[in-house]
């Protein structure tokens, strides 16, 4: 009897084991998402942007600059007080430079994730739909730095790519 039971849990636990196995899946996220059609056309936009603010923040500071040369080849002829008031303003349009590479920097990465989470959402809800399709409960993203050691389950790249229509 007590053989009978020990066979029966070892029985149901090699099932649950192997129904276990077929279960999981894994997919490299940061590859679904490069390989969505959205994901270049967003890139294309955010470096548009980006060269856009590169131009304006060039252009004043190249104004700065003759500004500071100006100031520079003056120095001399002018009355202390006058120095000191220009290396005032001199002072100022730095700090409103180092403010306005912030506000650039701040105004990519919020339009990054205007463009991206759409995106990533789709990437979702394909790789979900993928799943589902082969009758996976749970996908581990396998993507760099994503949490996942050792993926040996199923691999959805190949299915997710023929979702895709490559």
């Amino acid at each position: 009897m007590k053989f009978k039971h020990l066979a029966f849990l070892l029985l149901l636990t090699v099932s649950s084991i192997a129904s276990a196995q077929g279960t999981v899946a894994h997919v490299n996220m940061e590859e679904v998402i490069n390989l969505m059609p959205q994901t270049s056309q967003a890139e294309a936009e955010l470096n548009r942007l980006r060269q856009a603010y590169q131009r304006d923040f060039e252009t004043s500071y190249r104004e700065y600059q003759a500004k500071f040369v100006k100031y520079e080849d003056e120095e001399s002829t002018l009355s202390p007080a006058e120095n000191e008031k220009r290396k005032s303003d001199l002072e100022l349009i730095e700090r409103n430079l180092a403010q306005t590479q912030q506000n650039i920097e701040k105004q990519i990465a919020e339009k990054r994730k205007v463009l991206f989470d759409p995106i990533k959402q789709q990437a979702r809800d394909l790789v979900t739909k993928v799943a589902d399709n082969l009758g996976f409960l749970y996908v581990l993203d396998s993507s760099k730095d994503a949490g996942l050691v050792m993926a040996k389950g199923k691999d959805l790249m190949s299915e997710v790519k023929r979702a895709l229509g490559m």
